[in-house]
């Protein structure tokens, strides 16, 4: 029997996305769309492709989190949100509630924290698809996890499994931690060692086996490598603490089957109306995407 899915969508980050993917889009009344469409369009492409038994969507929350507190710094580097996108989240959120999808938040944590304990939370009963474009998720790949990022837009996806890590990198996806650790993760704007890239952090890690391993045989390393990881081990040490995701938050989680049927389609379709999504709407009365049925067999026909 297949394993039952379930595709987890980093929604903060996959709205900027497709905010910056997408021509801008307003209704006749003013209204902007674009970012709102090209989301929805990713999560029909996810049903179709996947057939997942629930969806879960993670946003950040606008409190800031212990890295902030931890590092004045943390993703400082950010722009302001665009004005026109701060209501598009609102309405992706809204249409991901009347769809009956799982839509979480929780204040302190960000979203990728989330997504780290809804993986570990429901990999014993569902192969778990981690929807994101953040590369610093791969350390949440095991055999029951796969991580899906976007290449070209937001419905174009790579997919990474364990083996391709493995086969790709040579180590371990808790070891990409370390490799993180050393050589910095500019989309949160985490400096690394001077000198130290990707491969050569991943070249020390494969060699040593992790970051305590890297200092216990400093001797070993060349003078400039040495003394480079000497004079920022204390901020190697906090590049940890801010990369590596929380796996283990009390989220009040239940998963049950998503079933099309269950769907209040007037409040739904209403939403749409407003958006002037007529494509979409066609769509999902249809129940079809990409000439193949988006619902079980079971909920053909029950509209």
């Amino acid at each position: 029997m297949e394993d039952k899915k379930l595709v987890v969508i980093d929604g903060s980050s996959l709205i900027y996305r497709a905010f910056y993917a997408l021509p801008r889009l307003v209704t006749s009344s003013g209204l902007p769309t674009g970012a709102v469409l090209g989301f929805l369009n990713m999560v029909l492409k996810l049903l179709d492709d996947y057939r997942p038994f629930n969806v879960v969507v993670v946003f950040d929350h606008p409190q800031k989190t212990f890295r902030h507190e931890l590092r004045e710094s943390y993703k400082a580097q950010r722009e302001a949100m665009p004005d026109e996108l701060k209501p598009q989240i609102e309405t992706v959120k809204e249409l991901l509630e009347l769809m009956g999808f799982i839509v979480l938040e929780m204040p302190g944590w960000e979203g990728d924290d989330l997504m780290g304990s809804v993986k570990e939370k429901a990999k014993s009963d569902f192969q778990v698809f981690l929807v994101t474009s953040d590369l610093d998720m791969l350390q949440l790949l095991d055999e029951r996890t796969v991580l899906l990022q976007p290449q070209r837009g937001v419905t174009n996806l790579k997919r990474i499994d364990l083996e391709e890590f493995e086969r790709e990198w040579g180590i371990s996806p808790q070891q990409w931690v370390d490799v993180l650790a050393l050589s910095g993760d500019p989309s949160d704007n985490i400096s690394g060692v001077p000198g130290i890239g990707e491969k050569t952090a991943v070249k020390l890690v494969r060699q040593f086996g992790s970051w305590e391993g890297i200092v216990k045989n400093l001797s070993l390393l060349p003078p400039r490598t040495r003394e480079a990881i000497e004079s920022h081990q204390d901020q190697v040490e906090e590049n940890r603490k801010l990369i590596a995701l929380a796996e283990h938050l009390p989220l009040d989680l239940e998963i049950e089957a998503w079933e099309w049927q269950k769907v209040d389609k007037n409040k739904l379709f209403k939403k749409l109306e407003i958006l002037e999504f007529r494509k979409v709407k066609e769509r999902l009365l249809k129940n079809r995407v990409n000439n193949r049925s988006l619902f079980s067999p079971s909920s053909e026909g029950k509209e």
